[in-house]
Protein backbone atom coordinates (compact mmCIF):
# COMPACT_ATOMS: atom_id res chain seq x y z
CA UNK A 1 0.00 0.00 0.00
CA UNK A 2 2.64 2.09 0.51
CA UNK A 3 4.18 1.78 -2.49
CA UNK A 4 1.16 2.50 -4.42
CA UNK A 5 0.60 5.41 -2.49
CA UNK A 6 4.27 6.34 -3.23
CA UNK A 7 4.25 6.01 -6.30
CA UNK A 8 1.01 7.69 -7.48
CA UNK A 9 2.30 10.92 -5.27
CA UNK A 10 6.05 10.50 -7.29
CA UNK A 11 3.94 10.97 -10.76
CA UNK A 12 1.29 13.79 -9.82
CA UNK A 13 4.63 15.35 -8.30
CA UNK A 14 7.03 15.01 -11.43
CA UNK A 15 4.02 15.95 -13.91
CA UNK A 16 3.10 18.85 -11.84
CA UNK A 17 6.96 20.19 -11.76
CA UNK A 18 7.66 19.61 -15.07
CA UNK A 19 4.33 21.45 -16.70
CA UNK A 20 5.50 23.92 -14.54
CA UNK A 21 8.88 24.42 -15.12
CA UNK A 22 8.12 24.43 -19.19
CA UNK A 23 5.69 27.25 -18.34
CA UNK A 24 7.83 29.03 -16.57
CA UNK A 25 10.45 28.82 -18.99
CA UNK A 26 8.04 29.71 -21.42
CA UNK A 27 6.73 32.57 -20.27
CA UNK A 28 10.35 33.57 -18.98
CA UNK A 29 11.52 33.44 -22.49
CA UNK A 30 8.55 35.75 -24.04
CA UNK A 31 8.80 38.14 -21.17
CA UNK A 32 12.71 38.16 -21.55
CA UNK A 33 11.90 39.12 -25.39
CA UNK A 34 9.33 41.82 -24.59
CA UNK A 35 11.73 43.20 -22.77
CA UNK A 36 14.32 43.15 -25.07
CA UNK A 37 12.21 44.64 -27.97
CA UNK A 38 10.69 47.04 -25.57
CA UNK A 39 14.37 48.22 -24.63
CA UNK A 40 15.37 48.69 -28.28
CA UNK A 41 12.44 50.42 -29.16
CA UNK A 42 12.94 53.22 -26.55
CA UNK A 43 16.52 53.68 -27.47
CA UNK A 44 15.56 53.93 -30.80
CA UNK A 45 12.61 56.27 -31.08
CA UNK A 46 14.88 59.10 -32.55
CA UNK A 47 16.51 57.53 -35.30
CA UNK A 48 13.87 57.58 -37.66
CA UNK A 49 13.49 60.85 -37.04
CA UNK A 50 17.40 61.54 -37.51
CA UNK A 51 17.36 59.32 -40.59
CA UNK A 52 13.94 61.43 -41.90
CA UNK A 53 15.80 64.44 -41.60
CA UNK A 54 18.57 63.00 -43.30
CA UNK A 55 17.12 62.13 -46.77
CA UNK A 56 15.21 65.34 -46.63
CA UNK A 57 18.65 67.62 -46.27
CA UNK A 58 20.05 65.31 -48.92
CA UNK A 59 17.75 64.00 -50.95
CA UNK A 60 19.05 60.60 -51.39
CA UNK A 61 21.20 58.17 -48.79
CA UNK A 62 24.35 58.32 -49.92
CA UNK A 63 27.05 59.24 -47.07
CA UNK A 64 24.36 58.00 -44.66
CA UNK A 65 26.42 55.50 -43.23
CA UNK A 66 28.47 57.37 -40.86
CA UNK A 67 25.33 58.30 -39.21
CA UNK A 68 24.20 54.27 -39.19
CA UNK A 69 27.66 54.33 -37.28
CA UNK A 70 27.33 56.66 -34.76
CA UNK A 71 23.47 55.55 -33.90
CA UNK A 72 25.07 51.60 -33.53
CA UNK A 73 27.37 52.97 -31.08
CA UNK A 74 25.16 55.09 -29.05
CA UNK A 75 21.82 52.38 -28.60
CA UNK A 76 24.58 49.23 -28.02
CA UNK A 77 22.67 47.51 -31.25
CA UNK A 78 23.17 46.31 -35.01
CA UNK A 79 21.77 48.79 -37.05
CA UNK A 80 21.11 48.64 -40.99
CA UNK A 81 19.03 51.06 -43.10
CA UNK A 82 17.25 49.63 -45.82
CA UNK A 83 15.50 51.56 -48.75
CA UNK A 84 12.31 51.19 -50.55
CA UNK A 85 13.61 48.95 -52.94
CA UNK A 86 14.45 46.40 -49.64
CA UNK A 87 17.99 46.85 -50.43
CA UNK A 88 20.57 47.59 -47.51
CA UNK A 89 22.35 50.96 -48.15
CA UNK A 90 23.89 50.90 -45.04
CA UNK A 91 24.98 49.27 -42.03
CA UNK A 92 26.83 48.93 -39.03
CA UNK A 93 27.96 45.48 -40.58
CA UNK A 94 29.39 46.32 -43.54
CA UNK A 95 29.50 43.37 -44.95
CA UNK A 96 26.01 43.59 -44.75
CA UNK A 97 25.42 46.71 -47.67
CA UNK A 98 23.98 45.81 -50.76
CA UNK A 99 22.29 42.68 -50.29
CA UNK A 100 18.60 42.57 -49.90
CA UNK A 101 18.07 41.21 -46.44
CA UNK A 102 17.64 42.23 -42.33
CA UNK A 103 19.55 41.78 -38.87
CA UNK A 104 17.37 39.01 -37.58
CA UNK A 105 16.13 38.95 -35.11
CA UNK A 106 15.73 42.63 -35.09
CA UNK A 107 13.61 45.47 -34.60
CA UNK A 108 11.91 46.95 -37.88
CA UNK A 109 11.01 50.87 -37.27
CA UNK A 110 9.84 52.39 -41.22
CA UNK A 111 10.91 56.37 -42.18
CA UNK A 112 8.68 58.85 -43.08
CA UNK A 113 9.27 61.67 -45.22
CA UNK A 114 7.89 65.13 -45.38
CA UNK A 115 5.32 64.11 -47.56
CA UNK A 116 4.19 61.18 -45.20
CA UNK A 117 5.50 58.51 -47.79
CA UNK A 118 7.74 55.57 -46.32
CA UNK A 119 11.55 56.53 -47.82
CA UNK A 120 12.88 53.17 -45.92
CA UNK A 121 13.27 51.23 -42.70
CA UNK A 122 15.84 51.14 -40.30
CA UNK A 123 16.50 47.55 -38.67
CA UNK A 124 17.79 47.13 -34.95
CA UNK A 125 19.22 44.11 -34.28
CA UNK A 126 21.16 42.91 -30.94
CA UNK A 127 24.93 42.15 -31.70
CA UNK A 128 26.50 38.91 -31.36
CA UNK A 129 27.62 39.60 -28.43
CA UNK A 130 24.37 40.62 -26.69
CA UNK A 131 22.77 37.60 -28.17
CA UNK A 132 25.23 35.14 -26.42
CA UNK A 133 24.88 37.24 -23.30
CA UNK A 134 20.70 36.68 -24.01
CA UNK A 135 21.12 33.23 -24.78
CA UNK A 136 23.07 32.29 -21.44
CA UNK A 137 20.56 34.33 -19.54
CA UNK A 138 17.97 32.28 -20.49
CA UNK A 139 20.03 29.35 -20.39
CA UNK A 140 20.91 30.25 -16.00
CA UNK A 141 17.51 30.60 -16.03
CA UNK A 142 16.54 27.33 -16.92
CA UNK A 143 19.23 25.79 -15.18
CA UNK A 144 17.77 27.81 -11.95
CA UNK A 145 14.16 26.69 -12.89
CA UNK A 146 15.43 22.59 -12.97
CA UNK A 147 17.74 22.92 -9.83
CA UNK A 148 14.30 24.34 -8.07
CA UNK A 149 12.14 21.62 -9.55
CA UNK A 150 14.40 19.10 -8.33
CA UNK A 151 14.36 20.64 -5.04
CA UNK A 152 10.98 20.92 -5.09
CA UNK A 153 9.61 17.56 -6.34
CA UNK A 154 12.72 15.69 -3.41
CA UNK A 155 10.80 17.91 -0.87
CA UNK A 156 7.35 16.89 -1.96
CA UNK A 157 8.30 13.28 -2.40
CA UNK A 158 9.49 13.24 1.19
CA UNK A 159 6.72 14.90 2.37
CA UNK A 160 4.79 12.38 0.03
CA UNK A 161 6.57 9.14 2.00
CA UNK A 162 5.44 10.77 5.46
CA UNK A 163 1.92 11.10 4.23
CA UNK A 164 1.41 7.48 2.49
CA UNK A 165 2.90 6.61 6.00
CA UNK A 166 0.64 8.08 8.16
CA UNK A 167 -2.07 6.90 5.90
CA UNK A 168 -1.29 3.36 5.16
CA UNK A 169 -0.03 2.53 8.64
CA UNK A 170 -3.24 2.80 10.46
CA UNK A 171 -5.04 1.47 7.32
CA UNK A 172 -2.36 -1.67 7.65
CA UNK A 173 -3.04 -1.83 11.54
CA UNK A 174 -6.40 -1.79 11.13
CA UNK A 175 -6.59 -4.63 8.69
CA UNK A 176 -4.27 -6.70 10.61
CA UNK A 177 -7.18 -6.34 13.41
CA UNK A 178 -9.81 -7.01 11.46
CA UNK A 179 -8.44 -10.41 10.74
CA UNK A 180 -7.49 -11.26 14.09
CA UNK A 181 -11.27 -10.03 14.68
CA UNK A 182 -12.14 -12.87 11.63
CA UNK A 183 -10.70 -15.41 14.16
CA UNK A 184 -12.70 -14.18 17.27
CA UNK A 185 -10.51 -12.12 18.98
CA UNK A 186 -12.78 -8.82 19.46
CA UNK A 187 -10.62 -7.22 22.64
CA UNK A 188 -8.39 -5.99 19.59
CA UNK A 189 -8.35 -2.65 19.40
CA UNK A 190 -6.29 0.00 17.04
CA UNK A 191 -4.88 3.42 18.59
CA UNK A 192 -6.21 6.56 17.39
CA UNK A 193 -3.44 8.66 15.41
CA UNK A 194 -2.96 9.81 11.68
CA UNK A 195 -5.06 12.01 9.51
CA UNK A 196 -8.46 13.22 11.07
CA UNK A 197 -9.80 11.05 8.24
CA UNK A 198 -8.40 8.10 9.47
CA UNK A 199 -8.44 8.43 13.43
CA UNK A 200 -12.54 8.86 12.81
CA UNK A 201 -12.47 5.20 10.61
CA UNK A 202 -10.54 3.94 13.79
CA UNK A 203 -12.69 5.11 16.13
CA UNK A 204 -15.34 3.43 14.35
CA UNK A 205 -13.59 0.20 13.99
CA UNK A 206 -12.94 0.36 17.80
CA UNK A 207 -16.94 1.19 18.36
CA UNK A 208 -18.01 -2.11 15.92
CA UNK A 209 -15.06 -4.29 17.36
CA UNK A 210 -16.56 -2.98 21.04
CA UNK A 211 -20.13 -3.73 19.93
CA UNK A 212 -19.30 -7.07 17.88
CA UNK A 213 -17.70 -8.51 21.67
CA UNK A 214 -20.73 -7.22 23.15
CA UNK A 215 -22.91 -9.43 20.79
CA UNK A 216 -20.11 -12.48 21.30
CA UNK A 217 -20.80 -11.96 25.25
CA UNK A 218 -24.72 -12.17 25.02
CA UNK A 219 -24.64 -14.91 22.72
CA UNK A 220 -22.01 -16.99 25.46
CA UNK A 221 -24.46 -15.56 28.09
CA UNK A 222 -27.90 -17.60 26.20
CA UNK A 223 -26.34 -20.39 25.29
CA UNK A 224 -24.82 -20.96 28.78
CA UNK A 225 -27.93 -19.03 31.16
CA UNK A 226 -30.50 -20.83 28.80
CA UNK A 227 -28.76 -24.18 29.25
CA UNK A 228 -28.88 -23.80 32.89
CA UNK A 229 -31.99 -23.22 33.13
CA UNK A 230 -33.89 -25.20 31.13
CA UNK A 231 -31.27 -28.34 32.24
CA UNK A 232 -32.74 -27.94 36.00
CA UNK A 233 -36.21 -28.45 35.33
CA UNK A 234 -36.13 -30.92 33.10
CA UNK A 235 -33.90 -32.86 35.24
CA UNK A 236 -36.85 -32.09 38.05
CA UNK A 237 -39.02 -33.80 34.97
CA UNK A 238 -36.51 -36.30 34.41
CA UNK A 239 -36.15 -37.85 37.54
CA UNK A 240 -40.37 -37.68 38.56
CA UNK A 241 -41.26 -39.10 35.40
CA UNK A 242 -38.29 -42.25 36.17
CA UNK A 243 -39.94 -42.51 39.48
CA UNK A 244 -43.74 -43.32 37.66
CA UNK A 245 -41.70 -45.46 35.80
CA UNK A 246 -40.09 -47.64 37.76
CA UNK A 247 -42.63 -47.42 40.40
CA UNK A 248 -40.95 -45.95 42.83
CA UNK A 249 -44.01 -43.08 43.15
CA UNK A 250 -46.85 -45.84 43.85
CA UNK A 251 -49.38 -44.00 46.05
CA UNK A 252 -51.44 -41.15 45.06
CA UNK A 253 -50.19 -38.81 47.00
CA UNK A 254 -46.34 -38.91 45.96
CA UNK A 255 -48.13 -39.36 42.33
CA UNK A 256 -50.05 -35.83 42.96
CA UNK A 257 -46.33 -34.19 44.32
CA UNK A 258 -45.15 -35.51 41.52
CA UNK A 259 -47.78 -34.23 39.14
CA UNK A 260 -47.95 -30.64 40.60
CA UNK A 261 -43.66 -30.49 40.72
CA UNK A 262 -43.83 -31.40 37.33
CA UNK A 263 -46.56 -28.82 36.50
CA UNK A 264 -44.54 -26.09 38.24
CA UNK A 265 -41.29 -27.17 36.06
CA UNK A 266 -43.37 -27.02 32.89
CA UNK A 267 -44.67 -23.26 34.08
CA UNK A 268 -40.87 -22.47 34.58
CA UNK A 269 -39.86 -23.73 31.00
CA UNK A 270 -43.03 -21.64 29.01
CA UNK A 271 -42.38 -18.97 31.12
CA UNK A 272 -38.31 -18.87 29.87
CA UNK A 273 -39.71 -19.77 26.39
CA UNK A 274 -42.11 -16.64 26.70
CA UNK A 275 -38.96 -14.52 27.55
CA UNK A 276 -37.31 -15.56 24.85
CA UNK A 277 -40.17 -14.99 22.45
CA UNK A 278 -40.38 -11.56 23.80
CA UNK A 279 -36.86 -10.47 23.34
CA UNK A 280 -37.15 -11.92 20.03
CA UNK A 281 -40.24 -9.21 19.43
CA UNK A 282 -37.70 -6.80 20.57
CA UNK A 283 -35.06 -7.24 18.10
CA UNK A 284 -37.56 -7.33 15.48
CA UNK A 285 -38.81 -3.86 16.34
CA UNK A 286 -40.12 -3.72 20.05
CA UNK A 287 -42.89 -4.83 21.56
CA UNK A 288 -46.32 -4.00 20.24
CA UNK A 289 -48.66 -1.81 21.87
CA UNK A 290 -52.41 -2.08 22.84
CA UNK A 291 -52.81 1.43 24.66
CA UNK A 292 -55.81 2.69 26.61
CA UNK A 293 -56.90 4.98 29.18
CA UNK A 294 -56.17 3.20 32.32
CA UNK A 295 -56.42 4.10 36.30
CA UNK A 296 -53.23 3.39 37.58
CA UNK A 297 -54.97 2.30 40.65
CA UNK A 298 -56.21 -0.41 38.74
CA UNK A 299 -52.85 -1.50 37.49
CA UNK A 300 -51.46 -1.22 40.92
CA UNK A 301 -54.12 -3.81 42.63
CA UNK A 302 -53.64 -5.97 39.57
CA UNK A 303 -50.49 -6.51 40.16
CA UNK A 304 -50.32 -6.79 43.85
CA UNK A 305 -53.36 -9.62 43.63
CA UNK A 306 -50.87 -11.65 41.73
CA UNK A 307 -48.15 -11.48 43.45
CA UNK A 308 -49.63 -11.74 46.63
CA UNK A 309 -49.64 -15.58 47.16
CA UNK A 310 -45.72 -15.77 46.33
CA UNK A 311 -45.10 -13.36 49.05
CA UNK A 312 -47.53 -14.90 51.47
CA UNK A 313 -45.95 -18.58 50.72
CA UNK A 314 -42.45 -17.15 51.64
CA UNK A 315 -43.59 -14.88 54.48
CA UNK A 316 -43.26 -11.34 53.00
CA UNK A 317 -45.50 -8.75 53.27
CA UNK A 318 -46.72 -6.61 50.71
CA UNK A 319 -47.95 -2.92 51.22
CA UNK A 320 -49.54 -0.90 49.10
CA UNK A 321 -48.69 2.96 49.78
CA UNK A 322 -50.12 4.75 46.71
CA UNK A 323 -52.52 7.74 46.19
CA UNK A 324 -55.22 7.59 45.29
CA UNK A 325 -56.48 10.69 43.30
CA UNK A 326 -54.13 9.78 40.02
CA UNK A 327 -54.63 10.78 36.88
CA UNK A 328 -55.26 7.97 34.10
CA UNK A 329 -52.46 6.73 31.84
CA UNK A 330 -52.46 5.84 28.67
CA UNK A 331 -50.92 2.54 28.57
CA UNK A 332 -50.83 -1.15 27.28
CA UNK A 333 -52.58 -2.42 30.37
CA UNK A 334 -51.30 -5.94 30.08
CA UNK A 335 -47.49 -4.94 28.83
CA UNK A 336 -47.54 -2.38 32.27
CA UNK A 337 -49.35 -5.58 34.58
CA UNK A 338 -46.38 -7.57 33.11
CA UNK A 339 -43.70 -4.91 34.24
CA UNK A 340 -45.23 -4.49 37.38
CA UNK A 341 -45.48 -7.91 38.19
CA UNK A 342 -41.94 -8.69 37.17
CA UNK A 343 -40.55 -6.10 39.95
CA UNK A 344 -42.41 -7.06 42.68
CA UNK A 345 -41.46 -10.79 42.11
CA UNK A 346 -37.79 -9.85 41.99
CA UNK A 347 -38.40 -8.02 44.88
CA UNK A 348 -40.27 -10.95 46.70
CA UNK A 349 -37.27 -13.50 45.60
CA UNK A 350 -34.49 -11.05 46.79
CA UNK A 351 -36.22 -10.14 50.26
CA UNK A 352 -35.96 -12.55 53.48
CA UNK A 353 -39.19 -14.00 54.96
CA UNK A 354 -40.42 -11.62 57.34
CA UNK A 355 -38.99 -8.32 54.67
CA UNK A 356 -41.24 -6.25 53.41
CA UNK A 357 -41.96 -4.60 49.84
CA UNK A 358 -43.65 -1.49 49.12
CA UNK A 359 -45.37 -0.52 46.04
CA UNK A 360 -46.08 2.89 45.61
CA UNK A 361 -47.84 5.34 43.26
CA UNK A 362 -48.12 8.74 42.62
CA UNK A 363 -48.39 11.99 40.21
CA UNK A 364 -45.86 14.73 39.68
CA UNK A 365 -46.89 17.98 38.20
CA UNK A 366 -45.13 19.64 35.58
CA UNK A 367 -42.29 22.27 35.77
CA UNK A 368 -39.68 23.82 34.34
CA UNK A 369 -37.99 21.34 32.94
CA UNK A 370 -40.03 18.34 34.05
CA UNK A 371 -42.88 17.05 32.18
CA UNK A 372 -45.89 15.88 34.01
CA UNK A 373 -45.64 11.92 35.00
CA UNK A 374 -46.89 9.44 37.58
CA UNK A 375 -44.26 7.75 39.33
CA UNK A 376 -44.32 4.23 40.49
CA UNK A 377 -41.96 2.56 42.70
CA UNK A 378 -41.37 -0.93 44.20
CA UNK A 379 -39.26 -1.02 47.26
CA UNK A 380 -37.89 -3.81 49.52
CA UNK A 381 -35.71 -4.42 52.27
CA UNK A 382 -33.72 -7.54 51.03
CA UNK A 383 -30.07 -7.81 50.06
CA UNK A 384 -29.72 -5.11 47.95
CA UNK A 385 -27.78 -4.77 43.95
CA UNK A 386 -23.75 -4.45 44.71
CA UNK A 387 -22.64 -1.31 43.13
CA UNK A 388 -20.59 -2.65 40.45
CA UNK A 389 -23.78 -4.27 39.24
CA UNK A 390 -26.13 -1.92 39.24
CA UNK A 391 -25.61 -0.19 36.06
CA UNK A 392 -25.87 -3.56 34.12
CA UNK A 393 -28.69 -5.18 35.59
CA UNK A 394 -31.19 -3.78 33.01
CA UNK A 395 -29.02 -5.62 30.09
CA UNK A 396 -29.99 -8.92 28.64
CA UNK A 397 -28.45 -11.92 29.83
CA UNK A 398 -26.69 -10.06 33.17
CA UNK A 399 -27.65 -11.52 36.55
CA UNK A 400 -26.03 -9.79 39.39
CA UNK A 401 -25.90 -13.06 40.87
CA UNK A 402 -25.01 -15.51 38.75
CA UNK A 403 -23.88 -18.42 41.82
CA UNK A 404 -27.86 -18.17 42.70
CA UNK A 405 -29.76 -20.34 39.54
CA UNK A 406 -32.72 -17.94 40.29
CA UNK A 407 -34.00 -15.23 38.50
CA UNK A 408 -34.17 -16.80 34.94
CA UNK A 409 -32.27 -16.13 31.85
CA UNK A 410 -31.41 -12.34 32.72
CA UNK A 411 -34.19 -11.15 30.54
CA UNK A 412 -36.67 -9.78 32.77
CA UNK A 413 -35.38 -6.30 33.51
CA UNK A 414 -34.05 -6.23 29.86
CA UNK A 415 -37.58 -6.96 28.48
CA UNK A 416 -39.26 -4.49 31.30
CA UNK A 417 -37.38 -1.53 30.37
CA UNK A 418 -37.92 -2.25 26.80
CA UNK A 419 -41.93 -2.30 27.48
CA UNK A 420 -41.63 0.83 29.72
CA UNK A 421 -39.25 2.64 26.85
CA UNK A 422 -41.92 1.26 24.29
CA UNK A 423 -44.58 3.75 26.23
CA UNK A 424 -42.06 6.80 26.41
CA UNK A 425 -41.35 6.65 29.68
CA UNK A 426 -38.18 5.33 32.29
CA UNK A 427 -37.37 3.33 34.17
CA UNK A 428 -34.06 3.23 37.08
CA UNK A 429 -32.84 1.72 39.87
CA UNK A 430 -31.15 2.49 43.21
CA UNK A 431 -29.49 0.54 45.65
CA UNK A 432 -26.39 1.27 48.10
CA UNK A 433 -25.75 -2.31 47.83
CA UNK A 434 -26.01 -2.79 51.42
CA UNK A 435 -27.92 -6.23 53.31
CA UNK A 436 -31.25 -4.99 54.69
CA UNK A 437 -31.46 -1.60 52.78
CA UNK A 438 -33.09 -3.53 49.68
CA UNK A 439 -33.31 -1.69 46.60
CA UNK A 440 -35.85 0.43 44.75
CA UNK A 441 -36.85 0.39 40.83
CA UNK A 442 -39.03 3.58 39.54
CA UNK A 443 -40.97 3.77 36.67
CA UNK A 444 -42.43 7.47 35.15
CA UNK A 445 -44.82 7.55 32.62
CA UNK A 446 -45.52 10.99 31.09
CA UNK A 447 -48.57 12.31 30.31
Amino acid sequence: MVRRLLLSYLIVIGVTVTLLTLIVQLATSQTFSRYLSDQARAHSEMLPVMLAGYYSAHGTWEGVQPNIDQASILIGAQVALVDTQGRIVAASQREMIGQIASIAPSLMIPVVGSGGTIIGEVHVGRSVAQQRADAAFLSDVTRALFIAGLAVALLAAGLGVLLARSISQPLAEMSRAADRMAEGDYAVRVPLRGQAEVVALARTFNQMAEGMGSVERLRRDLVANVSHDLRTPLTVIRGYLEGLRSGQIADRRSAEMAFEAMHAEVTRLLRLVDDLRQVAALDAGGPSLERRPVAVADLVSDALGRIEPVATAKGVTVLNQSSTDLPQVSVDAGRMGQVLFNLLDNAVRHTPPGGTVTMQAGYAPGSRGNQAHVWLTVQDNGEGIPAEHLPHIFERFYRADRARGEGGAGLGLAIARAIVEAHGGQISAQSDGVPGHGSTFTIRLFL
